[in-house]
């Protein structure tokens, strides 16, 4: 029968110090021996280094971590002729964090989950956009009625829906907040922030009887503090209002933002576009981040138009500067000189634009019936990622691939419009937004109604709707995926997703019922909260 003693000498270094573990042990106990790795070390009489049969625990993670997670000790066993000890077996020590499950790899006491909050009041609030800083702080934008609470504060709606923007520390507790809004009501579509905490926001402002609106950009700086307001101008296209889709801070310094509009957009005395149709155009401009205006030396403002509408629905830019614009558009698209025909009811496209605000490329996405290009990222070296909704026959780049009814796919192209590789997902899984880590891995959040299969796995929704995390390599294998239900019926909105930068990403959504993202259940207080989760690389 094998005895087993328990030695914590010299703990993760691997080594037994002869005469400390006889101190601690007593010298009948122990005998001096070698057990890390199962080398010999004869004293200076030579002979035999350890009982034969006796086993020893052993464990050469970091100290702290063993018993925490999936972290354990292993056993060495001395050999037979007592020579010395066999290679530690059965031990795990701390891995990378994954989100695949709710097991706690690195062994920190902690879920992939780093912390989660919900923000909410008696009505309903809906979140527009999120984004992170340099130093991990949070930044929410949204829209809500009656009243709202974020911790001691708690913002009013002076109209029908206000929009408010807060922002928490990178450990998820509150700074501040700011309400957006008037008698007339004001909606909140996207907001840029930069490294070091500058932060701008859109808004779209309605009057009453929403026949007519505006544009709206308000800039505030880390600490809350507003540096400017604007408005754009703009008009209804229609029913539709025009908006600004995406936005996001330059390399220098600058920002980018772009959308759909009628009417005339004025960025400041010198510089305007105007739509004069009621169906809405694609903008993109280029603003200084100091006041909104347009620089005649780097500066810019384009507007792409055609027969049909046209919208953008994302912007995302690169290390360089460039400019990857995405959205979809009927029976015409006119980029400069670049004219594309739709060839179903609607296609989607991506256009790079330097930052001088030259076309560099544009790629038309489409088949027999509707695509909806849903959200864009790109890579380090400028390639971008994009999830299209489709149906029908559609080529988009690796050959046809079919559909009988609406389902999403991914798509990964270089940066000089290259396909590289597409992964169609059938079934329930609708996809909200994606990001690209430094490492190129691709990260998406979805929603999930019934169920959807990901990479062989079928997923099924636990509730009305599922919150799904879904991570793929830089080939687009599928590394992980994890869904979050509700307790009960109702279900939940994942709407966006944003990346910090040490590889950190936030995920926010709205739900309507008990919600467990990992760091415990929270209970929405009325018609539907927002959740926000910091979740760990």
């Amino acid at each position: 029968m094998r005895m087993r003693t328990s030695l914590r000498c010299l703990a993760g270094l691997g080594i037994l110090a002869a005469s400390g573990c006889g101190l601690v042990l007593g010298l009948d106990d122990f005998k001096d021996g070698a057990p890390a790795g199962g080398a010999t070390s004869a004293g200076s009489g030579g002979g035999a280094t350890c009982e034969p049969e006796r086993e020893l625990e052993c464990y050469s993670g970091p100290p702290g971590t063993e018993d925490v997670g999936i972290c354990q000790a292993g056993t060495q066993a001395c050999k037979e002729d007592g020579s010395g000890y066999e290679a530690c077996a059965g031990e795990v020590t701390p891995a990378k964090e994954t989100c695949a499950s709710a097991e706690d790899e690195d062994c920190d006491g902690k879920d992939c989950v780093a912390w989660a909050r919900l923000i909410g009041g008696a009505e309903e609030e809906v979140v527009s956009d999120v984004a992170m800083d340099a130093a991990g702080n949070t930044y929410v934008a949204g829209n809500f009625k009656g009243a709202i609470s974020f911790g001691d504060d708690v913002l009013i709606a002076s109209g029908d829906r206000d929009a408010f923007l807060i922002k928490l520390s990178a450990s998820g507790e509150y700074v501040w907040s700011h309400q957006l809004g008037d008698a007339r009501g004001e909606t909140l579509s996207s907001l840029a922030v930069s490294p070091q905490g500058d932060v701008i926001v859109a808004s779209l402002e309605l009057e009453h009887d929403i026949s007519s609106m505006s544009l709206m950009l308000h800039r505030y700086d880390p600490d809350g503090g507003v540096k400017w307001s604007k408005s754009l101008g703009a008009k209804m296209c229609g029913v539709v209002p025009s908006v600004v889709a995406g936005m996001s801070f330059l390399p220098d310094g600058d920002v980018v933002l772009a959308g759909s509009y009628c009417g005339t957009i004025r960025f400041d005395d010198a510089h305007a576009i105007s739509n004069e149709t009621d169906r809405g155009d694609v903008f993109v401009a280029k603003l200084r981040s100091s006041d909104g205006s347009i620089d005649d030396e780097s500066g810019w403002a384009r507007t792409w138009g055609g027969e049909g509408a046209q919208h953008a629905t994302d912007v995302a830019v690169d290390a360089a500067g460039n400019i990857i614009v995405a959205g979809d558009f009927r029976d015409e698209l006119v980029l400069g000189d670049l004219s594309y025909a739709a060839a179903g009811g609607s296609d989607a496209f991506m256009a790079k634009v330097t930052n001088r605000g030259r076309v560099s490329w544009a790629r038309v996405l489409g088949g027999t019936e509707n695509e909806v290009l849903r959200s864009i990222a790109v890579d380090r070296l400028g390639g971008p990622a994009a999830v299209i909704g489709f149906q029908g026959v559609v080529d988009f780049g690796g050959g046809e691939v079919a559909a009988d009814e609406l389902v999403d796919i991914l798509l990964k192209y270089t940066t000089s419009n290259v396909y590289e590789w597409g992964r169609v997902f059938h079934g329930g899984l609708i996809h909200n937004e994606l990001l690209i880590d430094p490492t190129g891995d691709v990260l998406i959040v979805a929603g999930l109604k019934e169920s959807a299969e990901v990479d062989g796995e079928l997923l099924r929704a636990k509730s009305a709707r599922d919150l799904v995390l879904l991570r793929l390599g830089i080939e687009g294998d599928p590394l992980w995926v994890r869904t979050f239900g509700v307790v009960g019926e109702d279900g939940i909105d994942a709407r966006a997703i944003a990346l910090g930068g040490s590889g950190e990403f936030l995920v926010v959504g709205e739900t309507s019922g008990k919600i467990d993202l990992g760091a415990g259940v929270m209970v929405p207080q009325g018609d539907g909260d927002i959740f926000v989760a910091s979740l760990r690389p």
